[in-house]
Formats: C-alpha cells, sequence, structure tokens
C-alpha cells in the first residue's frame, strides 16, 4: 500500500499554564506542514480557525497528524469553532483507548477525529509503544513541562512543530499506519477547483501556499 500524502499539526493558546480552558482560551497561532513546506496562521482566533479549515478543505486527501490531538489539538478547535460560529469539517467521536491526562479542563475521554478528507493520526501513540516517556515534540505528555521557564517566553513557532510530526510519522510509517483513527465513512466533499487559489499567503518564508 503506497503511503498517502502526510500534514503535521500544531497550534499555541493564549495561555502557558498547565490547564486550558476550552471556554476562556483562544488559539493564537496554527502551524500546518505539507510536502511542499511550513505554512502559519495567525492573528484574530476566528480568521485562524477559519483560513486553517478552509485550507484542509482544499488539500488533496492525506493523513493529518498531530502529536496529542485526541485530547488536546482538535476538541480545543472544535470548541473554539463552535464559538465563533464556524462550521467546520472536524469530526470528533469518543475514543476509548488509552491516553495520558489532558491539560483541557474537563474533557472526559480522548477523540478520533477526521477533517474533511483526511485521516488522523496522533503521534503520540506512534512513539509510546516503544517508550512511553520519550516525546519528540519538547515533552507534552507532561502538563507541567509545557509551562516554560520565565525567562524563556519567546513566541512559539507551531510549524516548526508541525514539520518534525510530519517528519517522525513519514519515518515509521510502517508502524503509524496502524494507529490511524477509524471514523465512519462520510461523503466525499470537492472544492471548486478555483478554491485553492483564493486562500492568502500563509507560507513560513513568504512563498505563497497553493495547493501543496
Amino acid at each position: 500500500m503506497p503511503q498517502p500524502l502526510v500534514y503535521g499539526f500544531d497550534l499555541c493558546t493564549d495561555t502557558v499554564t498547565s490547564s486550558i480552558d476550552p471556554t476562556v482560551h483562544r488559539i493564537t497561532k496554527i502551524g500546518l506542514s505539507t510536502p511542499s513546506g511550513e505554512e502559519v496562521y495567525d492573528g484574530e482566533e476566528g480568521e485562524i480557525l477559519h483560513l486553517v479549515d478552509h485550507r484542509l478543505a482544499v488539500l488533496p486527501p492525506g493523513v493529518v497528524v498531530s502529536w496529542q490531538g485526541s485530547i488536546l489539538d482538535f476538541p480545543l478547535f472544535a470548541e473554539r469553532a463552535r464559538r465563533v460560529g464556524l462550521e467546520c469539517g472536524l469530526r470528533l467521536r469518543p475514543d476509548h483507548r488509552p491516553a495520558p491526562t489532558s491539560v483541557l479542563a474537563d474533557l472526559a475521554h480522548p477523540w478520533c477525529s477526521d477533517w474533511y478528507s483526511h485521516q488522523h493520526l496522533e503521534l503520540r501513540r506512534v512513539y509510546d509503544a516503544s517508550n512511553r516517556w520519550w516525546n519528540p515534540m519538547r515533552s507534552k505528555l507532561d502538563p507541567e513541562s509545557m509551562i516554560p521557564p520565565a525567562d524563556d517566553l519567546a513566541p512559539r513557532d507551531p510549524s516548526r512543530d508541525a514539520r518534525l510530526a510530519r517528519v517522525l510519522a513519514e519515518r515509521r510509517w510502517a508502524q503509524a499506519r496502524r494507529h490511524i483513527d477509524r471514523m465512519p465513512e462520510r461523503a466525499t466533499w470537492t472544492p471548486p477547483a478555483d478554491e485553492a487559489m483564493r486562500l492568502p499567503d500563509r507560507r513560513a518564508g513568504g512563498q505563497r501556499a497553493i495547493g501543496i
């Protein structure tokens, strides 16, 4: 079976505490990594969510890789999208596989997901299988480790972690593909042919993000 297109995903919020309340804390940046390069989305939260959702709608079908999408990134995105009135293509359903404690307040369980024509892979599951406590994305399994030192509050570039997620998934794809979330089939959504051309420049480094 050929390896599908792989996209990395990571986000930042407006808090550096060990607990994130999705009813209060906003998403401030989202990084995507595609085979053509890295993209950063920032600005007003509603615009970020809309642009990222639209970007994923027009990208060719593939697998979106996050580090802890089931317990942080995707349930947070879904709640923030609901609060800004965005009907996005992200679907969630309860996932009963074991998962570490989430930094999201009141999260009852992890979530399986897909996003338009993309499946989801949580990279944590791939690397936990060999060493539960090794985390190549700055030890995100430990909520306390997400709090930077007081003298290290420089803005983080989520596209770098998105790229790392994509590269690490591709590196162990034979193992990683077994951990892809299983979701009910949905009707295929096909965007108009010119939709990808309407996106603004969000490529890291200033190149225009068109297609992949």
